[in-house]
Order: C-alpha cells, then structure tokens, then sequence
C-alpha cells in the first residue's frame, strides 16, 4: 500500500494571464459592479460562497450579493422557473434535470469554480480512523448496527451502538454519497436525517457513536486545517467487480485535487443570465485569482487558476 504522505501543501500560483476572462473583468467592472442580485445556493457549500459574496460586496461597494440558502434540487428547480437568474451548486445536473431545462427551452450557461470533498465524520472520541466503501454501505443502508460488528482492522476498535446521521434528501452530498456509496440502496429507516449541515456537526460532536457525513467546506478551519470537534475518517473504495478495497485516503486539499480521495465533487456557477451585468461581474470574481484564492482559504480546491501540489516527506 502506499505509504501516506505526511505534509501535501496546496498553492495557487498567478500567472499573467488570469482565467475565466480575467482582464474583461477589469475592463467592464463599472457595468458588472453595481447594482443588486439576488443567487441560490446549496445549503452544501454555503459557507464559501458567503465568503466570496462578502469580499465582492467590500471591494465594489455599489454592489449588493442576496444569497438564498436552500437544497441542491430547490435552487435548481428555481433557475428553472425563474426565481433566480444565477445558481451555485455542489455537483452537475443530472440528466432529468438537463432534460427539463433543454424542454423548456431555457438556456444555461455552466462554469465550474471549486472542487469539494465529501467527509465522513465521527465523534473525536471514537477510535476509528478508517472504512471502506462496503463498511460504508452496511453502516448506512442499517445492515450494521453495532460497530463491534466490524471485522478486520476495525475488529475491538470501537463499541456501542452506531447512531447514523444523513444529510437531507435534495442535498447534493445526500444524492453523491448515495450513489457511489451505497450503490443506489436506499439509506437505512432509522437514520436520522438532519435539515442543516450546523445540525449534522452538532450530533456528531454531541454523539460518541455518531456517523455521518458533510461538506469540507463546513468543516474547515483555514485551508487544510479541520475542524477538530469532529474527526473524518480516511476512505477506501472498493472494486464492484473484484471486490478488492483500494487505497485508504484522507480528506485534504491536495488529496482531492488530484483525485485519489473518492468522495469528491465539483461545484458549479449555472445561470440564464447573458447580459454584461452584475451576476456575471459577481460569477466571474469567483474564477478570478481573488475568488479562488477564498476557494482555498476555504477548504475546497480552485479549479480555474493553476495549481501545484508540493508534497513534503
């Protein structure tokens, strides 16, 4: 297996040409500054986009950023009808959702500005460090309901009776873990489903036999510092075909940047607003350096400007 490495530094590195239309920017910032709009947001990523709407407000002081806080498939299902004209969202549309948008004849238009991870997190007090896609599965669909019930290298690590906590259905992270952990099974009839991902930390932190599973954005102190109220757990996938489990990995920047942690997923900007305005001038601050660095700063990895991992042994 291979060995984990002790340090991963994640940095953005500024070039002379900055992405996503970097010097229109500059030059139509007097039409795409000012004004008032008003965006959906997943609950899933809130706490990043609040930074990004926070920092565009104080540098264009004639601009005003309202965010509306909701699930994935609410903020979706309002670009639809036209209660917003601008998005951001954890993951991509699914093709029913597609579907709807190219029926209705609504055009869309789709920019992806972070890379998020997915963690499973316990209770600091429980022993466990690691699990596998298929402990996952038993944990969650409620095949398992003690973790005295675990095998293996989690054999005695820890006891009592597992208390399971979900994200709410509509949620992006609800949908993800869904599908690539449970293999499309439905989650288990006593889970506790939980409204906010402030709730989802609150019984993990409140729980020793809590489970559950949340946005790195909310558990992020300042870039790849965690929070340590709650611990997340290293992930390995297993081979469906195989059954073979990979390697395990833990939730961090550089890990999700390069793809081998398996929990994660992209967010994007989607708007039907076409005009030089204020929602472009707001989505395109977002891409620019400023933007991603708070991308960053926030946990998630910048997906529109270069980035170089340094690993340190």
């Amino acid at each position: 297996m291979k060995a984990e490495l002790k340090i991963i530094m994640l940095i953005t590195v500024l070039t002379a040409a900055l992405a996503f239309n970097g010097c229109d920017y500059t030059v139509k910032k007097s039409v795409s500054t000012t004004g008032e709009i008003t965006v959906g947001v997943d609950e899933g990523i809130s706490p990043v986009v609040k930074e990004e709407a926070s920092e565009f407000m104080r540098l264009n002081n004639e601009a005003k950023v309202n965010l509306q806080v909701k699930t994935t498939k609410e903020v979706i299902a309002d670009l639809n009808n036209g209660s917003y004209k601008t998005i951001v969202v954890g993951r991509d549309l699914t093709k029913e959702e597609a579907d709807i948008f190219a029926n209705n004849k609504i055009e869309i238009k789709k920019s992806s500005f972070a890379r998020d991870g997915i963690g499973v997190i316990v209770n600091p007090k429980n022993m466990l460090t690691k699990l596998n896609f298929n402990e996952l599965k038993r944990i969650f669909t409620g095949e398992q309901k003690e973790w005295s019930e675990l095998d293996g290298d989690n054999k005695n690590v820890s006891t009592g009776k597992i208390k399971v906590f979900i994200a709410r259905k509509n949620a992006s992270i609800h949908d993800i873990f869904k599908e690539r952990v449970l293999a499309g099974a439905d989650f288990g009839p006593n889970d506790v489903i939980c409204s906010t991902s402030t709730q989802m930390m609150q019984e993990i932190k409140s729980n020793e036999n809590a489970i559950g599973f949340i946005s790195m954005a909310w558990i992020t102190v300042s870039n790849d510092t965690l929070d340590e109220s709650v611990k997340a757990l290293k992930i390995a996938e297993v081979d469906p075909k195989t059954g073979a489990v990979g390697n395990y990995v833990g939730l961090h920047q550089g890990y999700i940047a390069n793809k081998t942690y398996p929990l994660y997923t992209d967010a994007y900007i989607f708007t039907t607003d076409f005009s030089m305005n204020l929602s472009v001038g707001f989505s395109s601050f977002m891409a620019s350096y400023d933007g991603q660095r708070i991308v960053l700063r926030s946990g998630l990895v910048p997906v529109t400007q270069p980035v170089k991992i340094i690993q340190l042994n």
